[in-house]
């Protein structure tokens, strides 16, 4: 039984290779492109759960390539590349990936993001079974659904999104920091590159909640700490 689909899109054959084997080893089924437009029409065609994607590519950059996918597929996307900067990483995260690893990188840390993210993916399959909408304001909130709506309209968010989100509102009033938000919407430890994706991610979704993304209403910065869901 396959536990799901992979897309991976790198000029480098002996990275697919690597990323290919050790991913079908977990069960997953793999299907490789090593140009931005293959990987398009792949993302397209083959409705991946999860997307792997290189920035450097030969015809377009990966992060255009994340742009397009974005417009029309929701799969969480990881980048995969040798640009370790801090303004890669904010750049990546705020076009839509949902993590960034560098190269050299460590297969079982790739194999366990993937995972970590699919089991995400599930729970929020399995949570439509039953039914349970928070309101806060003129948001909606629906968590058997996954889906969220302000003033009646329909708000598109990544998986990623949704689920910090979710927690913010869930903890409606209550300090989240970094830490917390790393933990429980990524599964991961903090660090310093880590704990700036949750401020990436926070920025992108007050784009998509907020009035005025300057002065939020709803996701407000605790300083010193993290962040909060007001009431």
């Amino acid at each position: 039984m396959r536990n799901g689909t992979i897309l991976a899109i790198d000029d480098d054959e002996d990275i697919l290779q690597l990323v290919s084997g050790a991913l079908k080893s977990h069960g997953f089924e793999v299907i490789t492109a090593k140009t931005g437009q293959e990987g398009l029409s792949l993302a397209s065609t083959q409705n991946p759960d999860l997307i792997i994607l290189d920035i450097e590519l030969p015809d377009n950059d990966g992060i255009q390539v994340c742009q397009e996918i974005r417009r029309s597929n929701l799969a969480p996307i990881i980048f995969l590349t040798v640009r370790n900067a801090e303004t890669d990483v904010v750049l990546g995260l705020g076009v839509g990936a949902d993590n960034y690893m560098t190269k050299p990188f460590s297969i079982p840390e790739l194999v366990a993001r993937v995972e970590a993210t699919l089991r995400r993916e599930k729970i929020y399959a399995e949570r439509k079974k039953s039914h349970k909408v928070i309101e806060i304001g003129e948001l909606t909130i629906d968590l058997s659904a996954h889906e969220a709506h302000k003033s009646g309209q329909s708000i598109d968010l990544t998986p990623t999104e949704f689920q910090l989100l979710k927690t913010l509102a869930e903890h409606t009033g209550q300090a989240l920091s970094r830490d917390q938000l790393l933990d429980t919407v990524w599964q991961l430890k903090a660090d310093d590159v880590y704990t700036r994706t949750v401020d990436v991610h926070i920025g992108r979704l007050r784009k998509k909640i907020e009035d005025d993304p300057k002065r939020p209403r709803y996701i407000v910065t605790v300083p010193g700490l993290g962040y909060k869901m007001r009431s």
